[in-house]
C-alpha cells in the first residue's frame, strides 16, 4: 500500500466533523427532500466511518446515534433500531467515559426509534432513561437540544 499525500488522521477528523454537522442540519431541518433523505443517510454512514478511523468508543457511539437518528428522520424504522441498539451496547460499555447527553441521546435514538416500529412500552421505557441522563446536563442548550431532537413518544 502506497503512502497517502496528505495527513490521514487529519483528514479523517475533519470529514467526520464536517459530515457529521451536515447530517445534523439535515435531521434539524423542518422539511427534507428524498434527495436531502439519501444525502443525510450516506452523510451519517460516512461521519461515522471517519470516526472509526479518527475517534475513540465515544465518537463511535454518537456516530450510531447519528445512524439511528438519520434513519428515524428517514422513516426506516428498522434501520434506526438496529442503531439504536447498537448505541445502548455502546454506552454501557464507554460507560463513565460518556457525557450526560451522550447517554441521554443513546437513549433518545432508542425511544424514537422503537416509537417508530410500534413497540411503545420499549419506547416509553428508553425515553425515561434518557430524561434521567438529561437532568444531568451541564448546560441549559443541551436540554434544548435533546427536547428538539427526542420528544416523548
Amino acid at each position: 500500500m502506497h503512502e497517502p499525500p496528505i495527513d490521514l488522521p487529519r483528514a479523517h477528523h475533519w470529514f467526520a466533523v464536517e459530515f457529521n454537522n451536515e447530517a445534523w442540519r439535515l435531521i434539524e431541518a423542518e422539511r427534507r427532500s428524498a434527495e436531502e433523505v439519501e444525502r443525510l443517510i450516506h452523510l451519517a454512514h460516512a461521519s461515522t466511518l471517519h470516526w472509526l478511523e479518527a475517534g475513540g468508543p465515544v465518537n463511535h457511539l454518537r456516530g450510531q446515534v447519528l445512524l439511528a437518528t438519520a434513519y428515524a428522520a428517514a422513516g426506516d424504522g428498522a434501520a434506526a433500531v438496529r442503531h439504536a441498539e447498537r448505541c445502548l451496547t455502546l454506552s454501557q460499555q464507554v460507560g463513565d467515559e460518556q457525557t450526560a447527553f451522550d447517554r441521554a441521546t443513546a437513549h433518545g435514538c432508542a425511544a424514537n426509534a422503537y416509537a417508530l416500529v410500534d413497540r411503545p412500552d420499549e419506547a416509553r421505557m428508553q425515553h425515561e432513561l434518557a430524561r434521567q441522563a438529561a437532568a444531568r446536563f451541564d448546560h441549559p442548550s443541551e436540554t434544548e437540544v435533546f427536547e428538539k431532537l427526542y420528544p416523548a413518544p
